[in-house]
């Protein structure tokens, strides 16, 4: 049987959480978490020397676990460039590349992680993909919701939250800044909040992660019944109102989000401060705090009239943009292209 021409994938390679989408209608969506048998009992246990995602989560009790992305950038260690590599190879072996003659890749990675990294993410994609860009999340966001004039991005994921200036071409690093205030820093924080309100709390960071999932919102926009969890206080099992500790973690990203914004329009060419500020956009899984955007708009008041956008689809939406500019620009205008013999 012959082989399909052309297959393109968009990879939103997310510090915490990655998604594949490809033009054959593939859509992945995997932890970004590898594992590993811790000894030789494991591995023959799971029969696997490598697991990926919430697989690799529950088995976590016989594996080392890594997050490749924790921090947005990939270790520069054979180790974690080894770690990277498998995990890229199964986000793209997920679309059954063996079946096409072609295949084109754009994988949108943490702001940082796509200028340091390229080369470890490059590398990963050979063997896999015939041609791949690497671009960065805020970009890719941008560019699946055709807003790539003069758009000011604010992508707050787990591990980092990325703000960047976007202008109808590939940014530049000057372009970005990127802070660790993000989902995992209000993860600590609501654990902090929760042992401040209640002495001997024990709390995991994946119990605060999932707290903050299913209950993310600020002060603004309090819930009407309160937020009651079960947790232990020095063993003893309790379920109690954690509300109020939702809504201070959550906040504790704004400011640092609003400095950072007002950093880069302000050294922005200033004909188009205006534009910078009338099209802000707020994605990724930090987007669905609810109430966040109109607290950032509020915030940056003193700069004039500013607008803020909050994406519908923000898990998707990075991986949608890659796919889209896959399909779109001829490989041979690719400024940041890596060939390689699959």
């Amino acid at each position: 049987m012959a082989k399909a021409e052309t297959l393109y994938i968009g990879v939103d390679l997310g510090t915490f959480r990655s998604v594949m989408v490809s033009s054959a209608g593939h859509e992945e969506e995997l932890l970004t978490v590898i594992g590993t048998p811790k000894d030789a009992i494991a591995r023959n246990f799971l029969r696997r020397d490598v697991l990926f995602g919430e697989e690799a989560l529950k088995n976590r009790l016989a594996l080392n676990l890594f997050r490749p992305l924790q921090h947005g950038v990939i270790k520069d260690s054979q180790e974690d460039k080894k770690f990277i590599a498998h995990f890229i190879h199964h986000m793209i072996e997920l679309a059954n590349p063996e079946e096409y003659d072609n295949v084109v890749a754009v994988i949108g990675a943490p702001a940082e992680a796509s200028f340091v990294d390229k080369t470890a993410i490059f590398d990963a994609a050979a063997g896999s993909v015939n041609a791949c860009m690497i671009i960065s999340e805020p970009f890719a966001v941008a560019y699946a919701l055709d807003m790539i004039e003069h758009t000011l991005v604010i992508d707050i994921g787990a591990g980092t939250t990325d703000i960047c200036r976007v202008y109808g071409t590939i940014p530049e690093p000057e372009d970005q800044l990127h802070m660790a205030y993000a989902g995992d820093y209000i993860d600590d924080q609501l654990i902090q909040e929760i042992q401040k309100k209640y002495h001997g709390a024990q709390i995991t960071k994946d119990m605060a992660r999932r707290w903050k999932e299913e209950h993310s919102f600020t002060q603004s926009s309090m819930p009407k019944k309160p937020v009651l969890v079960d947790f232990s206080v020095e063993g003893k099992a309790m379920r109690l109102d954690i509300t109020d500790c939702i809504a201070v973690a959550c906040e504790t990203i704004i400011d640092p989000i609003v400095s950072n914004v007002k950093s880069l329009i302000s050294t922005a060419n200033p004909e188009y401060h205006d534009q910078f500020r009338q099209n802000m956009i707020l994605g990724g899984g930090g987007s669905g705090i609810k109430g966040l955007g109109a607290m950032i708009e509020a915030k940056l008041s003193d700069l004039g009239n500013v607008k803020v956008h909050t994406v519908d689809d923000p898990i998707k939406l990075g991986a949608l943009g890659g796919l889209r500019l896959s399909m779109e620009v001829p490989q041979e205008l690719w400024k940041n292209l890596t060939l390689s013999s699959r």
